[in-house]
């Protein structure tokens, strides 16, 4: 409403005229823009209260993406040195079953060889005694011997001794 009747001053009854008729719509119609200002505001603090947090969000997660990017990284290079280990490991198993199959082996062949002159040992053993005894019978027999040629000699010695010439 115009109140000002185009000529710059203010028209007292028209001024009336808006109090009693169009000032109480007005002052709904600005209640209401008020209240929808009011929302609009509080979503607009909310917008921006939430792009902070999806900042802040984002902000984290990047970090923990390049912590856990590191860790991965950490992660393969352990994975790594742990394949690198292990097949140094199972080639050393390898050496180790194979010089334990080579003793066992070789152990069987020393066992087999210490057999052999066991049995060898055994035979001279036996031979040895065989020539034991054989000697200590014919050490027994020259002693006899002796015992008789010492006294055919002394026989001898007498009969030669009672010849007077």
């Amino acid at each position: 409403m115009d109140i000002s009747n185009g000529s710059g001053g203010i028209d007292s009854s028209k001024l009336m005229d808006y109090f009693t008729k169009d000032f109480l719509k007005d002052l709904g119609k600005m209640a209401v823009l008020r209240d929808e200002l009011e929302k609009r505001q509080g979503s607009m603090t909310a917008v921006d209260a939430a792009n902070k947090k999806l900042d802040e969000a984002n902000a984290y997660a990047e970090n923990k993406k390049a912590e856990a990017d590191a860790l991965l990284v950490d992660a393969k290079s352990t994975a790594a040195d742990l394949k690198a280990t292990k097949a140094a490991l199972d080639a050393r198993e390898k050496d180790l079953v194979a010089a334990e199959a080579k003793a066992e082996a070789d152990s069987v062949a020393k066992e087999k060889a210490l057999a052999t002159k066991e049995a060898g040992l055994a035979s001279r053993e036996a031979a040895l005694v065989k020539n034991e005894a054989a000697l200590a019978a014919a050490q027994d027999t020259l002693a006899t011997d002796r015992v008789n040629l010492d006294a055919r000699i002394k026989a001898l010695q007498d009969k030669v001794a009672s010849i007077n010439i």
